[in-house]
């Protein structure tokens, strides 16, 4: 039941954030303003159910939930922005992968003014050759190493994948 109630928000979650971003490119900023108003509300939803999950049943393990379940429930807790004690307390509490750990630490550290520490996030700026400009960076010397450390690929690398998938824009 638990995992089953993980995997219909998770569903929730990114149908409708799919859904923006494949209409983000046809529709006027104060038509998006309607979907990011509905993400807000779909993320204000699942903290509460967030919440009562925690209490009913402790914090989610890969042992009580399985490592997919593990997965989606990182997910959800990811898009928990407006929430950052929640998001702090399930990094130290729930048994994330370190991919996982590291796109919630970075995610954290920007939602607390701070500069990230792998590299996951990203501006929504592009510079003069459209490449995606990241939010900004801890220690860049040693990111790649603390980027292999969580199982993830050279920056370098990422960087490219985030290109491809929203593309080479200008301005």
């Amino acid at each position: 039941m638990l995992v089953k109630s993980i995997a219909e928000m998770v569903k929730i979650d990114q149908d409708l954030r799919f859904k923006c971003s494949r209409e983000r490119r046809k529709l006027k900023e104060e038509e998006m303003s309607i979907y990011n108003y509905l993400i807000y509300i779909i993320d204000w939803v699942h903290n509460s159910r967030i919440k009562n999950i925690i209490r009913d049943n402790g914090y989610p393990s890969s042992k009580l939930i399985g490592r997919d379940g593990m997965d989606k429930f990182w997910l959800l807790i990811q898009h928990q922005d407006y929430d950052l004690p929640l998001q702090k307390v399930c990094l130290r509490r729930c048994d994330f992968s370190r991919k996982n750990v590291a796109y919630l630490t970075d995610r954290i550290a920007i939602g607390e003014g701070k500069k990230q520490i792998y590299s996951t996030q990203f501006s929504g700026k592009f510079d003069s050759k459209g490449n995606p400009i990241p939010k900004p960076i801890k220690n860049l010397s040693g990111l790649d190493k603390r980027r292999k450390w969580a199982g993830m690929e050279p920056f370098e690398q990422y960087m490219k994948q985030i290109k491809k998938l929203i593309g080479n824009r200008t301005k």
